[in-house]
């Protein structure tokens, strides 16, 4: 037996190395905190029983949050040498405090494989239960800090991890319970959620390995008979910026399940994008449900459908379902007067119709469709609809029909009135070709569209055979076709129209590359023009109209569709034909336009003036920098303003800079006119506008005196004689005039004869006038010359000498006289013009102008 000695020796030695020891673990505990960077570690009323070990209280604190936990009995029941040591704990209290976190980095997809994998090796070191009476954690949500306060319950054992937890929100209860069997490969949960002792929302899902890779499947029940407790705990991890929550009403049912066949490798959001399987969701919502960023959803739907490889595809649905207070964000890049107020979507499984398209055949869902809207600009579509259950997806819609109106509207510069819409329609679309085509009665109506002088009031559009085809890759445009014939017509208004309605129809033929119109424009007042027209991003814009040929003997539609028309002009006989260009290149910002004008017979009345036989062939082009007018030809029967002048004839152009279109050049080849058996001509020249006066040198060649007496009659006036001379013609914008014109008679002369009862009174009476009036009688005369002005107020005024003699006085000695006459010829025309001859238009605007001039016109002093 050892002795005392040797007792005490050992005692000391175990002292010793229960000191050592002792030094060790708390160096060691040391070194571990500062490690795992727990700072403030303190406990209070540590004990040890024959039940386990119990400690009053612990506090800690981490980067990752605070911990402080009451009454915490560690049992030895189960205790272990490995991790987590005691499989039986139970804390009276428990109170965690998480701070604000960084957001981590966004990246392209989450793992979700790493993450059950991070749940796996927590839930490994749990131990086999944990009782929490009292459990309150402090976190952030939203911009502020948010409780958690309930308790908390949990069992684990070898195959199967139970979470009961109870959290109070005010005078409520929130019961969750979790069920999580399996490891991170082969796992399956269970999840439940019951407020107030009423189930609520029960959620099953399981994921397992197996030949193929990875197979997701689950189930989701939820009867919401506490959906206002619910809300009012999830609106406090809203932000204040997505405001408050609108009031959900009592009660919904969900339904859904889902099997997913996944691809091999770390579980993640690209492996569900190309999942493989089945779903089916239905929902039953009695009252209208707030769903964030869509708005509030009411009514039931039931739908089933498959996916392969990411592409999915429905194998029934139906639904009934109306959408309220529509997000903002769904409707971002509408008009605001189109913004509907709800939506309204029926859709029921129907039988499968006859003319479906080729790509659909026997795998075809056919649906009943009727979408609605309502608000400012309501509308409604309705028709069949035709879904691909089956790869590669698809849908057409068939005998569709939407009607559809609108309010008036601001949009880029247009001002755009009410809209009515009435579209029957027939659709394909699949992920190769989008196909659209209107049928017969599709029409659109709209009240005005106005922009700047142009004004179209009641513009209505049909088309009953207008198609629209387009070829698609990979969700993207490549090319489109539009085609079919459309017809428009509107009510117009311009400063260089008169008001009325005008018509087009014919095709259309557009695409991305160019578009063409080829049809007729007509308007109310009878014009009608064969339009053609091309545009394309490489060469522009070409346009071509055609006029048809004009009998101006029904009526004159030009006048009646142009302002620009002129007012004195009236044309009501012969033919008119006319074809106008344009072209606008992409690179230039004016056009090239290029007018043909042809007449034939052309009679009517300009002014005072009255034509016939009018034949002319213009030409008139305007291009960036230049306007040019050429007269091809120009044959004019006769014009009489009161005395009569025909044929004229004319060739000639005009061209100037388009900036300063009256600043021209002049150019005439041919000018002349027939008047009194002779003519007057004008020599080919070229007159500068820019200066002022313009002068014309007008020669006149043979005008008979015999014709003049019969045109212009005086009381026992005759004679016979040919004039030949000279008018130099000014014209300024003063008006026009003639200083120092003369006038001469052809040899041999000629012969006047003035036989006047009142001028033989006249000679008896005065003997200086009887050799005159005796001479006047039979006058031959040798030499008749007049120097000629005219002056802007319309005062012609002639100095004749005539010299000659009279067979009958004196054995025919020489008789010379110097007459000096005045002649008011706007006067003198317009009395010739008032005659039975003319019509009643000259008559009344000689009348007119007579008493305008009248008025113009001082009195004369006494």
């Amino acid at each position: 037996m050892p002795s005392r000695r040797t007792w005490l020796r050992l005692i000391s030695c175990l002292v010793l190395l229960l000191v050592l020891l002792g030094a060790y673990g708390y160096l060691s505990l040391s070194r571990l905190l500062e490690r795992e960077q727990i700072d403030n570690l303190e406990w209070r009323g540590l004990g040890i029983s024959t039940q386990g070990i119990l400690l009053d209280q612990l506090s800690l604190q981490h980067p990752s949050g605070a911990v402080q936990l009451q009454q915490a009995q560690l049992h030895w029941s189960g205790f272990s040498l490995a991790l987590p040591f005691w499989q039986q704990v139970q804390i009276t209290s428990l109170q965690l405090n998480l701070p604000f976190q960084a957001e981590p980095a966004a990246e392209d997809s989450t793992d979700f494989q790493v993450l059950l994998e991070q749940l796996a090796a927590v839930i490994s070191i749990l131990p086999q239960r944990v009782q929490v009476d009292a459990l309150q954690i402090e976190l952030p949500c939203a911009d502020t800090r948010c409780q958690l306060l309930g308790d908390l319950l949990l069992h684990k054992d070898a195959a199967q991890l139970d979470v009961q937890l109870n959290l109070q929100h005010q005078q409520n209860q929130l019961s969750w319970h979790a069920q999580l069997q399996g490891n991170a490969t082969p796992a399956a949960l269970q999840l439940s959620l019951a407020i107030n002792q009423q189930a609520q929302l029960q959620l099953t899902s399981s994921l397992q390995q197996n030949a193929a890779g990875q197979l997701w499947q689950g189930e989701f029940n939820g009867d919401l008979q506490q959906s206002a407790v619910l809300q009012s705990w999830l609106s406090q991890w809203l932000p204040n910026s997505a405001g408050t929550l609108p009031d959900t009403p009592a009660a919904a049912q969900l339904q859904a399940s889902w099997q997913l066949q996944l691809a091999p490798g770390p579980l993640n959001l690209a492996q569900l994008q190309q999942a493989s399987g089945r779903v089916q969701a239905s929902a039953n919502l009695p009252e209208p449900w707030p769903i964030p960023a869509i708005g509030e959803l009411q009514g039931s739907f039931d739908l089933s459908a498959q996916a392969l490889d990411g592409q999915w595809l429905a194998n029934s649905l139906s639904a009934d379902l109306s959408l309220k207070q529509i997000a903002p964000d769904l409707i971002s890049g509408v008009p605001a007067a189109l913004h509907p107020d709800a939506l309204q979507l029926n859709i029921q499984t129907t039988q499968t119709p006859a003319a479906i398209a080729e790509q659909l055949r026997d795998r075809a869902l056919p649906l009943t469709l009727q979408l609605t809207g309502k608000g400012r600009s309501p509308f409604e579509l309705k028709g069949t609809l035709i879904l691909a259950n089956g790869l590669p997806w698809g849908l057409q819609l068939l005998a569709g029909s939407l009607n559809a109106s609108t309010p008036a509207l601001q949009l880029d510069g247009w001002e755009i009135g009410a809209l009515q819409t009435q579209l029957q329609l027939d659709a394909f679309l699949d992920a190769q070709q989008l196909d659209l085509a209107l049928g017969k009665g599709s029409q659109l109506s709209l009240q005005h569209l106005r922009s700047g002088e142009l004004s179209a009031q009641q513009l209505k559009a049909s088309s009953s055979e207008l198609k629209l085809q387009a070829q698609l890759a990979a969700g993207t445009l490549q090319n489109w076709q539009l085609k079919g014939p459309l017809d428009l017509s509107a009510q117009l208004q311009h400063s260089q129209l008169q008001p009325q309605r005008w018509y087009w129809q014919g095709p259309v033929n557009a695409s991305q590359v160019q578009a063409e119109l080829d049809g007729t424009l007509r308007n109310d007042a009878g014009l009608q023009l064969k339009l053609q027209a091309q545009h394309s991003s490489a060469k522009g814009l070409s346009l071509h109209a055609q006029l048809a040929e004009l009998f101006l003997r029904g009526g004159n539609p030009l006048k009646d569709s142009l302002t620009a028309w002129p007012a004195l002009l009236e044309l009501n006989n012969g033919r008119l034909n006319a074809n106008a260009s344009l072209t606008l290149a992409s690179a230039q910002q004016l056009p090239t336009v290029k007018l043909e004008l042809s007449g034939k017979g052309l009679g009517g009345i300009y002014d005072r003036t009255e034509l016939e036989g009018l034949d002319s062939r213009l030409t008139v082009q305007i291009d960036p920098k230049q306007l040019q007018l050429e007269v091809n030809e120009l044959r004019l029967s006769q014009a009489d303003p009161g005395m009569p002048v025909g044929p004229v004839q004319l060739k000639g152009r005009y061209s100037a800079a388009l900036q300063t279109p009256t600043q021209g050049v002049l150019q005439l080849q041919h000018a002349e006119a027939a008047l009194m058996g002779g003519k007057l001509q004008l020599a080919p020249g070229q007159w500068s506008m820019t200066s002022e006066p313009l002068l014309f040198p007008i020669q006149v060649q043979g005008l008979e005196l015999e014709q003049l007496f019969i045109l212009y009659p005086t009381e026992g006036l005759a004679g016979t004689g040919t004039l030949d001379g000279d008018l130099p013609l000014q014209i300024s914008s003063q008006g026009v005039t003639i200083e120092q014109g003369q006038l001469s008679a052809r040899a041999p002369g000629g012969k006047l004869q003035f036989h006047s009862e009142r001028i033989r009174a006249l000679g008896r009476s005065n003997p200086a006038m009887q050799l005159v009036t005796q001479s006047l009688e039979d006058f031959r005369f040798t030499t008749l010359s007049s120097q000629v002005n005219y002056d802007q107020q319309g005062k012609l005024t002639l100095a004749i000498r005539l010299e000659g003699q009279n067979p009958a006085i004196e054995q025919g000695r020489p008789i010379h006289f110097n007459i000096n006459l005045e002649e008011d010829i706007p006067t003198l025309l317009a009395s010739l013009q008032l005659t039975d001859k003319v019509s009643d238009i000259i008559k009344q605007r000689v009348q007119q102008r007579m008493l305008e001039r009248n008025a113009k016109t001082p009195p004369t002093e006494p």
